[in-house]
């Protein structure tokens, strides 16, 4: 049987801040690329500075896609994203030209890069069914009505989901009405699909663009206060004023709203903007979302993207799939680190295919960096298989989050990391305390009953 070969396309990931824009158009330059955003903040208009998006000045004449054009009062789904960002890499091969793929925003990443990542992304669109008006309004209604809807007609694909989890929920029971088929059955099809074949729909080469977290940390926390004196500030109240103008407010958990840089913000925004204190906590907060953030991205890069790469080492990765690691730790030694090493690996790259690289996946000296093959094994995704026994959702009897209602964890291991958490462990002191001040309260009361 023919198969259709693949076409190439370049990926960049790592943290924020680490230097993956740069790179990105210095690696366009060499080989004729265009690049197409994969950050779920840059497809907004505006905001270029808290969104970070890269400097006209300084794309050099590169074409950059799926960026800067939704407004934002509107939500962006995953499902759009992945048909423009697709669109984007027909036309860049169309026009003899490299995709670059650079960006933060895992669940677009994985989308645009793997087969059957999306429950519900094998039907096509003439085949799906119509919402009626009464599915539309419950679609756009609260969250606890979609997860019973959801619940009620597929209880298995509810408990892989956080109750409060509106995006995925919403989608889950979208599918449902759409495709008249229970998503959990699906998701098992897609699981059963990847042992068959690779799961990567181009031939892929995957750069991490690495620093050293310390390193990072300081970096990120000046960028910060680069953005603060340079238009940060105009950004987010022309954000905040946008905000405050639409009825109902948005919910800040969806959209643009969850860019890093307004939420923190809100205190001194709500007090009049002239509080110093509020400004400056304002500014701590921004630093310490975003050096979260890196974490997360570290985290996401090793645990759920490396895992799922592996799994083309059973396909020979033959059509590409391995983790390239280019050190930006040392500035200073950026064109021999970065670019240098980068260029000739995807020289290589286009040059002999995805078998055809003979550079090391790593600099000796971070080569611990990269997971090991024990990692991957402990990990495995495809073990998911069996994973509806780890969507369980457990309630914490201590615990309350936003609303005050009781906190929900998904699955053993998050139900695991919660029970050791610092937070847990603070709340089950206070309320230990609590106990035995309300104690001593209650003896104190039957003493002093006890002597009239």
């Amino acid at each position: 049987m023919f198969t259709k070969p693949k076409k190439n396309v370049v990926t960049i990931v790592g943290t924020t801040g680490v230097g993956k824009s740069q790179y990105s158009i210095e690696l366009a330059k060499s080989i004729n690329g265009e690049i197409i955003n994969a950050d779920s903040m840059q497809v907004y208009r505006g905001a270029p500075i808290i969104t970070n998006k890269h400097p006209f000045s300084e794309r050099e004449g590169i074409k950059h896609h799926v960026m800067d054009h939704i407004p934002w009062s509107e939500e962006y789904f995953i499902h759009r994203y992945s048909a423009e960002a697709v669109s984007a890499i027909e036309d860049i091969h169309a026009r003899g030209k490299t995709p670059i793929i650079i960006g933060g925003t895992h669940y677009y990443l994985q989308n645009l890069l793997f087969k059957n990542k999306t429950i519900g992304e094998k039907e096509e669109k003439d085949q799906l069914r119509p919402l009626s008006s009464e599915q539309q309004a419950l679609l756009d209604g609260p969250v606890d009505a979609i997860f019973k809807a959801l619940t009620d007609v597929d209880p298995v694909i509810s408990e892989k989901f956080h109750p409060k989890d509106t995006r995925k929920l919403r989608r889950a029971l979208e599918i449902y009405y759409t495709t008249g088929q229970r998503p959990s059955e699906m998701y098992k099809e897609q699981k059963l699909d990847e042992l068959e074949d690779t799961s990567l729909k181009y031939n892929t080469l995957l750069f991490w663009i690495y620093c050293d977290l310390e390193v990072l940390k300081e970096r990120l926390d000046k960028r910060v206060d680069s953005m603060m004196q340079t238009g940060a500030l105009d950004e987010i109240r022309e954000l905040n004023n946008f905000y405050e103008s639409q009825t109902p407010t948005p919910d800040m958990t969806t959209g643009i709203w969850q860019v890093i840089g307004y939420k923190e913000f809100r205190p001194w925004l709500t007090d009049g903007q002239k509080d110093v204190k509020l400004f400056e906590e304002g500014v701590e907060r921004m630093k310490i979302r975003t050096r979260q953030y890196a974490k997360y991205q570290v985290k996401w890069i090793k645990k759920l993207l490396g895992v799922e790469l592996n799994k083309e080492a059973r396909f020979k990765f033959k059509y590409g799939g391995k983790i390239y690691l280019l050190d930006a730790t040392d500035l200073n030694q950026w064109a021999t680190n970065v670019r240098e090493r980068g260029l000739a690996i995807t020289e290589q790259f286009l040059n002999n295919g995805p078998l055809g690289v003979t550079e090391p996946l790593a600099p000796k000296n971070l080569a611990s960096i990269l997971p090991t093959s024990e990692f991957y094994e402990e990990f495995n995704s495809n073990k998911t298989l069996k994973a509806v026994d780890n969507w369980k959702h457990f309630e914490c009897s201590v615990c309350k989050d936003s609303e005050g209602k009781p906190l929900v964890a998904v699955g053993e291991d998050n139900w695991q990391v919660h029970q050791n958490s610092r937070r847990h462990k603070k709340q089950l002191s206070y309320n230990a305390k609590k106990r035995k001040h309300e104690e001593m309260i209650e003896k104190y009361k039957k003493a002093k009953e006890a002597d009239l």
